[in-house]
């Protein structure tokens, strides 16, 4: 008996010290690298405030002990060896899984079993985890072009996994959409490798309720790479069908709303040498902050930077392309109605811009056509209408396996 009670003692030891390290490692410095491009500022709530997900607990049983672990431990590879001799691992995870350096591996012990000697157990390198935002907010409301647009950091060398758990529905139904992988492409996208778009072949239905699930915590994420669980959903709704169009051909914007003609105003577009895409753009951007607050700047201005100009303050813009292109008020422009005169953007009468940028949300649709410029990118801000159904159901960067 005497021996017994010893090796339970010890166990009951070892239990404790396992219990005491690993609390300590999930509790130690914590952080989330988010990184969201400035077009946010009119997305709704600050999106470096994410309280979507509270904190989990999981229990880990190891070597005959069980340890409770916090949810923001890393995932840990256990070794676990049979009576025959051959060794297996598997990686485990939890939710909110996240070191203090952002996108490092966390050190999370092995564990041999009792027969196994720990200092030749076979060991297995601790995953590195992918951290994933959103760029819309909860409760918010967006125009029927906004697709669901998430950040991943470091990027992903496998989507499998997270496009088989992750889940999308309207009004509580399924909807028949795709992912779509893609790396920014401008300076001050920072924090982020890769985004993933998802959207649907149609736009979404107006006044409707979006539903994003992500139950990916500890998913692998390709080799070496496993899935944080800071962001498990995603709720927001879809508004009034803004959808205006713009010809060049008789320099008109028409503007309607849920399938209504509400307005109609002449427009300047791009001169020869700069010319405005073509294609299906997204509302991005309403005016800008000014720099250190969460203050707009008045009147929808914003401090436009160009060739043969700097930081002039342009009135009433609505950004439609990462690379600079708005719909905004242009007194200055004589020629709004008559020729296209601009670098790129759409000049409207001040009255008009004034009006537009009222009635304008986040994620409303602007279609060009007959304009001199190349077809939109699809990579150029919320280019995703741009690319066929079935270019978009190839997955981009990470097609689905």
């Amino acid at each position: 008996m005497g021996r017994i009670d010893d090796e339970r003692n010890s166990h009951a030891a070892i239990e404790r010290l396992l219990a005491d390290s690993f609390h300590s490692r999930a509790t130690s410095g914590i952080s989330e690298h988010r990184g969201v491009p400035p077009m946010t500022d009119s997305l709704g709530a600050d999106p470096s405030r994410d309280t979507r997900s509270g904190r989990s607990r999981t229990a880990w049983f190891v070597a005959g002990a069980a340890a409770v672990v916090a949810a923001t431990a890393a995932a840990v590879t256990v070794i676990v060896t049979n009576s025959s001799g051959t060794t297996h691992g598997s990686a485990v995870g939890a939710a909110d899984t996240r070191s203090s350096g952002g996108t490092g591996t966390t050190p999370g012990p092995s564990a041999s079993s009792p027969s196994t000697s720990p200092s030749s157990a076979p060991r297995r390198a601790p995953a590195t985890f992918v951290h994933v935002t959103a760029l819309e907010n909860d409760g918010a409301t967006y125009g029927v072009g906004m697709p669901v647009v998430l950040f991943f950091s470091p990027a992903p060398t496998d989507a499998k996994a997270f496009e088989k758990a992750a889940t999308v529905t309207v009004d509580g139904a399924p909807v028949d959409g795709a992912w779509y992988w893609e790396q920014p492409t401008a300076d001050e996208v920072k924090g982020h490798i890769v985004e993933a778009h998802y959207r649907t072949k149609e736009y979404w239905p107006p006044n409707s309720t979006v539903h994003v699930a992500t139950p990916i915590a500890g998913l692998s994420a390709g080799k070496g790479l496993a899935y944080s669980g800071k962001l498990t959903s995603l709720d927001y709704k879809i508004g009034d069908a803004h959808i205006s169009t713009v010809d060049a051909d008789g320099l008109r914007m028409r503007v309607m709303s849920n399938r209504r003609l509400v307005n109609t105003f002449a427009v300047s577009l791009g001169k020869a040498a700069t010319p405005t895409f073509n294609g299906t753009k997204i509302v991005m951007q309403k005016g800008e902050d000014i720099p250190g607050t969460n203050m707009l700047r008045p009147n929808g201005t914003v401090l436009m930077n160009g060739p043969h100009y700097t930081d002039d303050p342009v009135q009433w813009s609505v950004r439609i392309t990462r690379s600079g292109e708005y719909v905004h008020a242009a007194p200055w422009n004589s020629g709004i109605g008559l020729h296209s005169t601009s670098n790129g953007c759409t000049n409207l009468h001040t009255a008009d811009g004034k009006w537009f940028y009222g009635f304008s949300q986040i994620g409303d649709v602007v279609e060009y056509s007959n304009t001199d410029g190349s077809a939109m990118p699809s990579w150029d801000g919320l280019g995703d209408w741009n690319l066929s159904w079935s270019q978009w159901q190839r997955g981009g960067l990470l097609a689905p396996g």
